[in-house]
């Protein structure tokens, strides 16, 4: 009796977390603020609300010093993936941008499989084959007729996984640690990200400068609901959830990204490109299933 009563909870807190994060893209693009001052202050408000809940929680910053070392490597590689997906939102738009950030299973598997010789099976060399052509399909096969911003854009978005992928598998290496907890881990990736965007951003032209209420309002929404609370919920979670069932939700993630980018922003979407995005969520899918 139990057991049928705690399950809804995980997989309603794993909804409620693929929701709010689907918008980070959204945020980004109606930010309207240079891409790494976009993501410094998503970090920047992210780690704020994540110390408030740290404290609420009663929780510390207190481990080991390998596990913090790890999570604050980690940081450094989320804001490069901040630096390049954030460039790829403004160039192809925040659904395709975010259907390509979730390549990192691909890249996750084959970095685990090149540094930590774990095993690549069929189905997952039949995964990439399988969002490859997606993205064929949603691209086209002349790669030369494409426009040389659409082009880098899809480039970043690739670099987006990648760069993912590490940060994933540093803060996964560094939850080997039994004193390490979700919230205070998230505030050890955020603090150091926010301090690296931080140097970015005037190095490479940018300013701070907020230009609007909205803008403001948009990047306390990716600071506070999409990373925040969308991290809290899906780390809580994922733990009491099937793999199978898990990866399936978290598809929800770039499948509404799209959804939000076509009815917020009238991104034309034709029926080739809907058959390309199902075979690379279908391949992402498969490519995340572990057993």
């Amino acid at each position: 009796m139990t057991h049928t009563i705690q399950t809804p909870l995980p997989l309603l807190k794993l909804l409620l977390g693929s929701v709010c994060i689907s918008f980070s893209p959204i945020f980004i693009k109606i930010a309207a603020v240079p891409p790494d001052s976009a993501g410094f202050y998503r970090m920047t408000f992210a780690s704020i609300s994540l110390t408030i809940l740290m404290f609420f929680l009663g929780e510390n910053l207190k481990m080991a010093l390998r596990p913090r070392l790890l999570l604050a490597l980690g940081g450094v590689f989320l804001a490069i993936d901040f630096m390049a997906w954030h460039r790829s939102i403004a160039l192809v738009g925040p659904g395709l941008s975010t259907l390509l950030g979730n390549f990192q299973v691909f890249f996750t598997a084959l970095f685990s499989w090149l540094f930590l010789k774990q095993k690549i099976s069929k189905m997952f060399i039949l995964a990439i084959i399988m969002a490859l052509c997606g993205l064929l399909f949603i691209t086209g096969v002349d790669w030369n007729n494409l426009a040389e911003g659409y082009k880098l854009g899809i480039f970043l978005g690739l670099v987006t996984a990648i760069f993912y992928s590490f940060y994933i598998l540093l803060v996964k290496a560094s939850m080997d640690d039994c004193s390490v907890n979700s919230v205070p881990a998230m505030l050890m990736v955020a603090i150091p990200g926010a301090l690296v965007l931080g140097v970015v951003t005037p190095l490479n032209g940018a300013t701070f400068v907020i230009p609007s209420g909205s803008s403001l309002f948009a990047l306390i929404g990716v600071g506070v609901i999409s990373t925040t609370i969308g991290w809290s919920l899906i780390s809580s979670a994922i733990q009491r959830i099937p793999a199978t069932v898990a990866g399936l939700i978290l598809l929800l993630q770039p499948t509404l990204a799209l959804i939000w980018d076509t009815l917020l922003f009238d991104r034309p979407t034709q029926g080739i490109e809907v058959f390309g995005i199902l075979l690379i969520l279908s391949a992402i899918y498969i490519g995340s299933y572990r057993r």
